[in-house]
């Protein structure tokens, strides 16, 4: 198992856009991950980032349509490009993605940011895996972005395999961490705050998720498409209407 485990550090890990705790970050997508089962999908955790590192020389393009735009009601859908590439040996050293988000699709290119993230094995053995990493986001901002600053999260990334029926390995994933303007509130300000989470693959192709920031409840399912490099989710954010900024988003992803 541990074979494994050591196998998916050199893999590409999560998508996410302004989704996930509100920020820009972008990163790869988590459901076309091999999974430390090989009965069940990799375990992706929608509504917050994940610290396992990608695929050094890996890439990926992706879009992201959600609605209502910031949760607001009333506000029509709207859809976000984004992209990255990936270097460096988590194991080693460090794991580094570049992200590239434009935020907005009508008018295409008005608005945008980088972002830069860092992932690092800090633990392997049997059948768990620990990562933690780091995001860097909004920089170089233009259009609407330029008039916030840049955001900043710390996160850790528990990758852990159970036994279940008929011999079944349950792959787990568990994430924890802190970030800035993540925390929602309902007259629409943003604060700093803890955000947590926890995916299980549930079939050959699809995982189950929920996350959490200190105001919002998330839920989502991943799916990779079967021998293709193509992945998607579909996540509810603030599923209890919590902060009265309810959204659905829908992603699709290519990774290279």
């Amino acid at each position: 198992m541990s074979k494994k485990l050591i196998a998916i550090s050199f893999i590409a890990a999560t998508f996410a856009t302004s989704t996930y705790a509100q920020t820009d970050a972008v990163q790869a997508p988590q459901a076309s991950l091999p999974s430390p089962s090989s009965q069940l999908a990799f375990p992706s955790v929608a509504g917050v980032p994940s610290a396992v590192a990608p695929k050094s020389g890996s890439g990926f393009v992706g879009l992201v349509y959600a609605t209502p735009r910031g949760g607001v009601s009333g506000a029509g859908g709207d859809g976000d490009f984004i992209a990255g590439y990936s270097v460096g040996n988590p194991i080693k050293n460090v794991s580094l993605t570049f992200g590239l988000a434009v935020t907005g699709l009508d008018p295409f290119g008005d608005a945008g940011s980088l972002s830069i993230s860092a992932s690092k094995l800090v633990h392997v053995g049997g059948n768990s895996a620990t990562f933690i990493g780091g995001t860097i986001s909004n920089l170089a901002a233009w259009g609407p972005n330029s008039n916030r600053p840049e955001q900043y999260s710390v996160y850790g990334s528990h990758i852990v395999s159970v036994d279940g029926k008929n011999g079944i390995e349950i792959p787990l994933q568990f994430v924890l961490g802190y970030g800035t303007d993540n925390t929602r509130n309902s007259n629409g300000t943003v604060d700093d705050g803890l955000f947590a989470g926890v995916g299980v693959g549930v079939t050959q192709n699809m995982s189950a998720s929920m996350s959490f920031t200190e105001t919002q409840l998330n839920v989502g399912v991943s799916f990779g498409v079967p021998d293709t490099s193509i992945s998607s989710s579909l996540s509810v954010l603030d599923v209890t209407d919590n902060t009265d900024r309810r959204q659905v988003a829908l992603s699709i992803a290519y990774s290279f």
